[in-house]
C-alpha cells in the first residue's frame, strides 16, 4: 500500500508540473513546527526581520531577482505592488519556474525575505 501511495504522490506532483502547479510541499525546514500566521503585526518594517531577509535574498534570491540578472530569468519584484502575504506565499510555495523554499528556509527567513522586499533598504532595479 505505501509503494502505491507514494507511486500516486511522485504522479500527482509530476502531472502538477506539467500543468505549471505548484507542487505539495513536504517537510520543510519548519515542518515539525506548528504553523503560524505568516504575518503576524510588527514583522514588515522590523529591523531584525529586515536584516534576516537582507542576507537570505543576497545569498539565494539575487541569482534571479538581483539588479543585474535583468532581462533574464525571471521577472524584475516590483514591491509596490505586493501585499506581504503575496510575497511570503510566492517564497513559501514558488510559482511556475521558481521553486518552494519551504524546505530550505524555515518561516522566519521567509517572512524575513518577505520584510526585506517590502523594505525601504531593497532596491533590485539595475
Amino acid at each position: 500500500m505505501a509503494e502505491f501511495t507514494h507511486r500516486a504522490l511522485v504522479l500527482a506532483v509530476a502531472y502538477a508540473a506539467l500543468i505549471g502547479l505548484p507542487a505539495p510541499v513536504l517537510g520543510g525546514a519548519d515542518a515539525d513546527q506548528p504553523q503560524e500566521e505568516p504575518f503576524p503585526k510588527g514583522i514588515v518594517g522590523n529591523p531584525e526581520y529586515i536584516e534576516i531577509g537582507k542576507d537570505v535574498f543576497a545569498k539565494q534570491c539575487r541569482f534571479c531577482h538581483g539588479k543585474g540578472v535583468y532581462p533574464g530569468k525571471a521577472p524584475q519584484l516590483e514591491p509596490s505592488r505586493y501585499t506581504p502575504e503575496f510575497i511570503f506565499d510566492r517564497v513559501t510555495n514558488g510559482y511556475k519556474s521558481m521553486p518552494s523554499w519551504a524546505a530550505v528556509f524555515s518561516t522566519k527567513e521567509r517572512q524575513g525575505v518577505t520584510a526585506y522586499i517590502l523594505s525601504k533598504e531593497f532596491d533590485n532595479h539595475p
